[in-house]
């Protein structure tokens, strides 16, 4: 079988588990960064397949000024799934005599500061789902910030896909929606510490309990699109 059909099959395998987005990039740059519990592994895997869903923009409305228990729900939700599919497509690979790591969607090894086994966004930026945004989430061209992410290594040869190369540009809506200031007008000028503390002060709230916001999310919007001379939509 071709490179090209593998990928293209892997895919579409991704797509139909329930993925909205999938990208695959090589590793070798980005493995120094993962965490010490799989990095040694992850050298002998040199290709990352990064998965998205897309967080349902009906539950992001219904969140006004502070998470709730709907987008709790939602969320957890999504993070099972992406593990799924990453479960499935690594015994997909394993019956192509290859070896497969899914990373898990959302495990926090430590809190302060949050780390997990791989940066997913890092991973997804790299696998052309998109930019770093201002609010220093991934920004794809079709979700916004909405795509929860998770991460597959893999030794299986893969095509790799091109970098997005964009940026936010003007827009400034989550810097208005934020309610701790932590978003500038630039990526680097976002303040983690600013973040952090307020998801915690959501988490205590209501015996909410976990470490999320959606404020940002909830307001980012995808780039439009513009119709074309032969009627086709595109994205700015």
């Amino acid at each position: 079988m071709s490179i090209e059909k593998t990928t293209g099959q892997l895919k579409d395998l991704a797509r139909h588990f329930g993925a909205s987005a999938v990208g695959v990039c090589r590793t070798e740059k980005l493995v120094e960064r993962f965490h010490p519990e799989i990095r040694e592994t992850a050298k002998k895997l040199p290709f990352a397949v990064s998965i998205g869903i897309a967080l349902q923009p009906v539950v992001l409305k219904t969140i006004i000024d502070r998470p709730n228990f709907m987008y709790k729900s939602h969320y957890r939700a999504t993070n099972t799934q992406l593990d799924n599919i990453t479960y499935r497509l690594a015994q997909w690979i394993s019956d192509l005599d290859h070896k497969a790591m899914p990373i898990p969607a959302s495990m926090v090894l430590q809190r302060f500061p949050m780390i997990g086994h791989v940066n997913h966004r890092e991973v997804a930026h790299t696998a052309g789902l998109g930019w770093q945004g201002k609010n220093n989430l991934l920004i794809n061209r079709e979700y916004g910030s909405r795509l929860r992410l998770t991460t597959l290594l893999t030794d299986l040869e893969l095509i790799a896909d091109k970098i997005e190369d964009r940026d936010c540009g003007q827009c400034k809506a989550c810097l208005r929606k934020c309610p701790t200031e932590a978003i500038g007008e630039t990526p680097e000028q976002f303040d983690l510490q600013k973040c952090r503390d307020q998801v915690v002060r959501f988490s205590k709230e209501n015996n909410f309990g976990l470490l999320i916001c959606g404020l940002c999310l909830n307001c980012c919007p995808p780039p439009k699109k513009e119709k074309t001379d032969n009627g086709q939509t595109t994205a700015d």
